[in-house]
């Protein structure tokens, strides 16, 4: 669940970071404005000054005009019943890039930090430098000191730094997050740092940890927003996200799901949907969650689907019965494609030769891999119809 910014801010600000002092203007009741002061849309996405939704009002412009002007921006751009960030101008003689997340690889966390922020640090990259901190330790303040010197940090900002990079770790980490970036971080005259700017980025694999997660208003927000499909598999327990590709898609596992993602995309086959079913591949995974990814293949802008599994410990027998009931529940909406790559144990009670001809007796292509099944999606795949689809209302009108 990504947080919007005043959210965000206040977690951190329960953990006494510094911060701009704020409030949040909804439309139940009037606000002032008193300049110099920014007006920030409260919306969960990037981008937000290139968009015009972050507003400067100065000495002598109207507040409530320059109010009324974001909330109708907003409006334009999709978002209803806009809240908006007051919040103080701050001053600030640099502005950085500072970052928590988490390296899936290495398995620890990573500190991304530039002196180099604001709107287009993606043109500063070179300049990024990171530090691994082990899953296990917790870091304290003076372990960063040479990290922050060698990345250009001067005198009493080394400091400052050092004690932020402690204690957003600790938020980062207390409140399950994936993702923690901070841009601008701005540095003051003073030499102390001040977050001008939140992302906080939450893992929704530990809301049963963080039981007051659905009283946020990123979490109402992020309902509002879902389409009929993702709202169902949310109540299901599994994640699914609608895409603009054509391949309807459905993986065991997130991290393998997301891969194929980016594979798909590079073969020319963007995909129509994301699809994790990291929590098993028994029959209630295919029950659910293959009923929604054949839903959204029945659209006219999908032209095939995609089932792909990596078996090292689970039996392919048993996912072979799972899509079994999915299909004898109903014939799939488009040409369907289906990769097992299997090791030695998930072969224990099915081979995937056994697997291939079983499939092959319903008409279906069974492929070993993912390159062999691309190429069978390429030769199976329908046209996609030319320019935009008309679909159901609730599931987010034309696309």
């Amino acid at each position: 669940m990504n947080l919007v910014e005043f959210e965000a801010k206040a977690l951190l600000r329960r953990a006494g970071l510094p911060l701009p002092a704020g409030i949040v203007a909804d439309e139940s009741a009037d606000v002032a404005v008193h300049a110099p002061c920014v007006l920030k849309a409260q919306v969960a996405e990037g981008g937000r000054g290139k968009r015009g939704l972050v507003v400067p009002v100065s000495f002598g412009d109207d507040g409530a005009s320059q109010l009324r002007l974001l909330r109708e921006r907003m409006r334009a751009q999709g978002h209803d019943a806009p809240q908006v960030l007051v919040e103080e101008t701050i001053e600030a003689i640099e502005e950085c890039y500072f970052s928590w997340s988490i390296d899936d690889v290495a398995q620890d966390y990573v500190l991304q930090f530039s002196m180099q922020g604001g709107v287009e640090v993606e043109s500063q990259a070179h300049t990024l430098r990171s530090l691994h901190v082990a899953a296990g330790h917790v870091p304290a303040a003076h372990e960063f000191v040479h990290f922050f010197a060698q990345s250009g940090a001067k005198g009493r900002t080394v400091g400052a730094l050092c004690r932020f990079a402690s204690a957003s770790w600790r938020v980062f980490v207390q409140e399950d997050a994936q993702l923690l970036e901070i841009n601008p971080l701005a540095v003051l005259a003073s030499g102390e740092v001040m977050a001008l700017d939140a992302k906080l980025v939450l893992d929704d694999n530990a809301a049963a940890r963080h039981l007051d997660w659905t009283a946020l208003y990123s979490s109402r927000l992020a309902d509002r927003q879902a389409t009929a499909l993702e709202r169902r598999a949310a109540a299901n327990g599994f994640a699914f996200v609608e895409l603009e590709g054509e391949i309807a898609m459905l993986a065991g596992g997130a991290g393998i799901g997301m891969a194929i993602l980016d594979i798909l995309a590079d073969a020319g086959m963007p995909a129509a949907n994301f699809a994790d079913a990291s929590g098993g591949s028994g029959a209630n995974v295919f029950e659910t969650l293959g009923r929604i990814a054949f839903e959204r293949a029945a659209r006219p802008d999908v032209s095939a689907i995609l089932m792909y599994f990596t078996l090292a410990a689970t039996s392919v027998a048993s996912v072979v019965k799972g899509i079994m009931a999915l299909l004898d529940a109903g014939a799939p909406p488009k040409p369907l494609v289906i990769g097992l790559l299997c090791s030695g144990a998930g072969e224990r009670e099915m081979t995937f030769a056994q697997a291939r001809d079983a499939f092959a007796a319903r008409g279906l292509r069974c492929e070993p891999g993912l390159p062999e099944a691309l190429d069978a999606l390429a030769q199976v795949r329908l046209p996609r119809p030319a320019g935009p689809v008309l679909i159901h209302e609730q599931d987010g009108g034309i696309r």
